[in-house]
């Protein structure tokens, strides 16, 4: 999947420590393939000085995401993304907490990605209906993997944007996937959620063939509401008592 590399882009403040806001970049990267498997970090002084923070604050960030298994760390070496990454695990224990998080990435979702899925019903190649395709049929070994199921997601998504053929939208497609991450962890965790998020796919894309800039437009304004409806129940189900 294609991807952006931000890896060293100006750290975008959100209120929470300096450490919280480099966890969460890094955590971003990952999932939407900045970074992938394997990837080596930019030396420690180097990344803190690309995204403005100290480097204690950095050394802070880079330990807790050794502890959460999504980074490696050695000496003499520096920090590599880890070859294992238990994306949805990792990620969905850690925003347990981000109630207004979600529901601003939703609403923002929302406003935007329905306009930007009927002009691609415009402008889409046959060459894009068939990525998308692609997308939507992932290797058998993958269909219960909740990591890959967020990254085809995120990639659907960013190919929609980049089929509206306007730059700008295109870009604004690809940082919504970087801002939304959080939801999509909830959305992927369990087969239900998947399904829901395949079928609203399939319809997307259906109406993107058909060229039926209302169609695709009503289609992804649906799948958002269910996917939206999917992260509250996850967020709001009582643990199982033993």
């Amino acid at each position: 999947m294609a991807a952006p590399d931000s890896s060293s882009a100006p750290l975008a403040r959100t209120g929470a420590t300096v450490a919280d806001d480099v966890v969460r970049h890094v955590e971003r990267l990952i999932v939407t393939g900045a970074l992938a498997s394997g990837d080596r970090l930019p030396a420690e002084r180097t990344l803190a000085q690309d995204l403005g923070v100290s480097r204690a604050a950095l050394r802070e960030a880079l330990g807790r995401l050794e502890t959460s298994g999504l980074v490696v760390r050695r000496h003499g070496s520096g920090s590599r993304v880890s070859r294992e990454v238990p994306l949805s695990a990792t990620l969905a224990a850690r925003l347990a907490h981000a109630e207004d998080d979600l529901d601003h990435s939703a609403e923002f979702r929302e406003a935007i990605e329905p306009q930007i899925a009927r002009l691609a019903a415009a402008r889409i190649t046959g060459e894009e209906c068939a990525r998308l395709r692609e997308l939507l049929s992932p290797p058998a070994d993958e269909d219960d993997d909740p990591d890959q199921s967020i990254r085809r997601d995120v990639a659907f998504h960013v190919a929609v944007a980049r089929a509206s053929g306007n730059p700008l939208l295109s870009a604004l497609g690809e940082l919504t996937a970087s801002w939304t991450v959080e939801g999509r962890v909830y959305s992927h965790l369990e087969d239900e959620g998947r399904r829901i998020s395949h079928d609203g796919h399939t319809r997307v894309l259906d109406a993107l063939e058909a060229g039926d800039g209302d169609a695709a437009a009503a289609a992804m304004a649906t799948h958002l509401a269910e996917i939206r409806a999917i992260i509250y129940a996850s967020r709001h189900t009582p643990p199982v008592q033993s």
